[in-house]
């Protein structure tokens, strides 16, 4: 059988890791996305382009080099070597520097090893252009100000199918649901129609997200062994299921972090859902993660309500 080098797990911790979330923010204060590749990731660099821009309703305009016409011709007129470089002038000759800080140029490279891609890089960042790399495998000496997202794989094919998900997790991060089949039911609630605060998300209206221990899970043991052992806190599955005809319910925990061991063998977010289903309350909840999301409220039970600091410090004790 294909290995696939457990890609289901290696796509939530490259989700969950640093890098992604700064690659998630660039992404979604760019209007402009540009996004390169060789061979089968080029394949991949064009299929995201067009679907960025179609799915995002043309929010994000995202390009790629995609026509073997454009780049045999400048192949042929500049070098292998150059040629992504003078693509990327041509299409940002007339922009001006405020569109292109508001730009960013994403390269997908399997070995790590793509000149043109690197030179296309830094060209971005010394052009006031936002820039971060999708690599197979580490890349030595790269540009501090390139966003870096090892997806640490020893297999080209694994390589381009994580980065194709990666891509469409670029669209849903930045508040556009990725659509079902036809036919194939979605928890997502659709996006706020009212309006939204500039430069923010529509997914801040939809949005409400509960913390895991002590709200939904009694975990009156603490820790104990990391294990999901408790039960639903009262009235929290009526809750939920109200909440969810109106929200998309997020749920988000420390468990979830990428850096938690693995407990018999299960990541925090797979332990999560496992007990959620245990309890058939998933079919309330939309999202496990353990980052905060966008949201409208935040429900946790070690938040203090802020209103101002002095009243803040006093809740705290100091």
């Amino acid at each position: 059988m294909l290995d696939f080098e457990n890609l289901g797990d290696r796509f939530v911790e490259v989700v969950n890791s640093q890098e992604w979330q700064l690659l998630q923010q660039k992404f979604n204060m760019s209007d402009d996305i540009y996004v390169l590749g060789h061979g089968g990731n080029l394949a991949v660099a064009d299929h995201a382009a067009v679907d960025i821009t179609r799915l995002t309703a043309g929010r994000k305009n995202a390009l790629c080099p995609g026509s073997g016409v454009v780049a045999t011709s400048l192949i042929n007129d500049y070098g292998f070597d150059d040629w992504m470089v003078q693509w990327m002038e041509l299409r940002t000759k007339y922009k001006t520097q405020e569109q292109l800080s508001r730009s960013l140029v994403v390269a997908i490279s399997s070995s790590g090893h793509s000149t043109d891609s690197l030179k296309a890089l830094k060209w971005a960042t010394k052009n006031g252009m936002s820039a971060a790399v999708i690599t197979g495998r580490k890349i030595k000496n790269l540009d501090g100000e390139i966003v870096e997202v090892n997806l640490d794989v020893k297999r080209y094919h694994t390589g381009e199918v994580l980065t194709l998900l990666l891509t469409y997790q670029l669209t849903e991060g930045s508040g556009t649901e990725c659509p079902a089949i036809k036919g194939a039911q979605s928890k997502r609630k659709r996006h706020w129609r009212g309006k939204v605060r500039e430069y923010s998300f529509p997914d801040e209206e939809v949005n409400i997200a509960i913390d895991f221990d002590g709200v939904i899970h009694n975990s009156d043991k603490g820790f104990h062994d990391g294990t999901l052992y408790g039960e639903p806190l009262d009235h929290a599955k009526e809750s939920l299921e109200k909440l969810s005809k109106e929200y998309n319910v997020i749920v988000f925990s420390c468990k979830a972090k990428p850096d938690r061991p693995l407990i018999s063998g299960k990541t925090g977010i797979e332990l999560i859902w496992e007990w959620l289903k245990k309890h058939n309350l998933d079919k309330y909840v939309t999202e496990v993660t353990s980052e905060k999301p966008r949201a409208k409220l935040y429900v946790d039970d070690r938040a203090i309500k802020f209103t101002n600091w002095k009243e803040a410090m006093d809740e705290i004790g100091h």
